[in-house]
């Protein structure tokens, strides 16, 4: 028996495992001499990238200044004038230019014989600044004969409107005024002038009129004899004014005094607002009673007084020297 068959077919197995192995990837790839293709491979040198411009940078704007807000503002003031029938002191006030707003406080001490309200100032109160003549109120309150009292003057004053440049009036151009600046400036006022003006007119037996109190004042007068206020008046006038005492010295019979008059030096006459009437019974006295004449300005020289009672129907006369 022949052993070469084993070895036959033992090579034929290990020709088809080699034939079976070959079909595979090779574990290794061959080195080539073929050159690259262009398309695969880099330049040999790349062109440097551009360098970026430098970019300015912007200026910021400044942060612009916040617009200040107005606020109120407050003045003090020390300022003295006499204006029909009331002695004024202006002490302070505000100013609130938002809102436009002005107030001034002041007193004011009645010199009439009547009680007052400050409320009627308003109508003769003249606020001027910048050429205008601007509205102003004055707080209501009473005030008592010979009284003070507190009250505020309140104005709406237009854009722009400046303190220091303000004017308070009281009276019309025409009329005497008094004068108090805002600004601290001196203030201006006339003044009543008083008399030393005595005596008494004697009516027949027993009427007549004997002078406590005489002056000269700026102002017109508005009542009746014990209870009268002051008023505006024109500049070209004055009042003569003249207090006394009214008696009846007649133990049976009233007295009727029904006129009063003054002849001027500029020789007209003016009677006397409010009027000198008096009724007195029988031995009756009545003090405080006021007689007031409107006469030229300044109110100068010798005046004579004159009045009447109708039932004794007698006159009596007293020259009145003002200087």
């Amino acid at each position: 028996m022949s052993v070469r068959r084993p070895l036959t077919a033992l090579a034929a197995i290990c020709l088809l495992a080699a034939a079976c192995s070959g079909s595979g990837t090779p574990a290794s790839a061959a080195p080539t001499d073929t050159p690259a293709s262009s398309a695969s491979v880099a330049p040999a040198s790349a062109s440097a990238s551009p360098s970026a411009s430098p970019t300015a940078k912007p200026t910021p704007s400044p942060t612009p200044s916040p617009t200040p807000v107005p606020t109120p503002t407050a003045f003090t003031l020390d300022s003295t004038v006499w204006w029909s029938g009331y002695l004024i002191h202006v002490t302070d006030g505000t100013y609130d230019p938002l809102k436009h707003v002005l107030h001034v406080n002041a007193t004011f001490t009645n010199t009439s014989t009547i009680q007052t309200d400050s409320s009627t100032l308003g109508n003769d109160l003249k606020v001027v600044w910048n050429g205008q003549f601007l509205v102003g109120y004055v707080t209501g309150g009473a005030i008592p004969v010979g009284a003070t009292a507190s009250a505020q003057i309140q104005v709406s004053p237009p854009k722009d409107f400046v303190v220091a440049d303000t004017v308070l009036t009281f009276g019309a151009p025409d009329e005497h005024q008094a004068l108090v600046p805002l600004s601290g400036a001196t203030a201006t006022s006339e003044q009543p002038t008083n008399l030393t003006a005595t005596g008494a007119v004697k009516m027949g037996k027993f009427a007549s009129f004997t002078i406590t109190k005489a002056m000269v004042v700026p102002a017109g007068c508005y009542g009746y004899p014990d209870k009268f206020k002051f008023i505006p008046l024109k500049k070209t006038d004055v009042s003569l004014v003249l207090y006394g005492t009214v008696t009846n010295s007649d133990p049976v019979n009233y007295a009727y005094i029904d006129q009063g008059f003054v002849l001027a030096p500029d020789g007209t006459t003016a009677i006397s607002n409010p009027a000198a009437s008096w009724t007195l019974a029988p031995k009756q006295t009545f003090r405080n009673q006021g007689v007031c004449f409107d006469v030229a300005a300044p109110g100068s020289g010798s005046y004579r007084l004159t009045m009447h009672d109708s039932r004794s129907k007698a006159s009596g006369t007293l020259v009145i020297a003002v200087p």
